[in-house]
């Protein structure tokens, strides 16, 4: 009986034995043929870049504002030989409160009248436009253009025809002013439209260069007919 027991033991051990073995080679055998789930998922990657952080106020780019041109001055420009013309643009300065701006040329004209008289008549002649030397700076800011020139040869200087010529006088106010010695305004009224196109031109003055320093009343009397404000 001894015997049977324990050769029943014997194959109940032999068998315990054999599930166990079979248990681990199949743990075994899986874990070679198949890969984990982990390592066959490769890891993702983001292509998408941080966004980035808004600028603080500091860094902020400054608006820029255009400056506002303002209207409604008075220019008186003039070109003057001897001083004449010179002059009366002083006292219409002192009626208006104008600014002046000297029409010079970019090369002098000689000091020697009788040359001058030959240069002049030669311009003439040529229709020449002799070249200003500076331009009037914030020209949008004048409505009102007060003009001056001696009168040579019964015209303006071909220098006045070249400084009206280089701005534009779309809604400006052109006032002509003149001295010569005797002669008046010659043909430049005339000519005035063409060299400034849009110029609403008022009445002139003509003074002779004799007796500008005792014109100050007509020059104020023709000013206060303009009715420029």
């Amino acid at each position: 009986m001894k015997k049977i027991v324990a050769l029943l033991l014997s194959m109940l051990l032999v068998f315990s034995l054999s599930a166990c073995s079979g248990g681990t080679s199949s743990s075994s055998d899986s874990g070679s043929s198949e890969p984990s789930a982990q390592s066959s998922e490769p890891s993702v990657q983001t292509s998408e870049a941080p966004a980035s952080e808004a600028p603080s106020d500091s860094e902020m780019p400054e608006e820029t504002t255009e400056p506002t041109v303002e209207t409604g001055g008075i220019l008186i420009a003039y070109f003057s030989w001897s001083g004449n013309t010179e002059r009366m643009a002083q006292m219409i300065q002192a009626e208006t409160g104008g600014d002046l701006f000297e029409i010079a040329p970019a090369i002098p004209y000689t000091d020697d009248y009788n040359e001058l008289l030959d240069i002049a008549q030669q311009e003439q002649a040529d229709d020449a436009r002799p070249a200003p030397a500076s331009r009037v700076e914030n020209w949008d800011s004048y409505d009102v253009v007060f003009v001056g020139y001696p009168d040579w040869w019964s015209d303006a200087p071909m220098l006045i025809y070249s400084f009206l010529e280089d701005y534009d006088w779309a809604g400006k106010t052109l006032v002509p002013f003149c001295t010569s010695g005797g002669s008046g305004f010659g043909r430049s009224l005339n000519k005035l439209p063409g060299s400034a196109s849009g110029a609403m031109i008022l009445e002139g003055l003509h003074v002779s260069g004799s007796r500008v320093e005792g014109a100050g009343q007509d020059i104020a009397d023709w000013i206060g007919g303009l009715n420029l404000d």
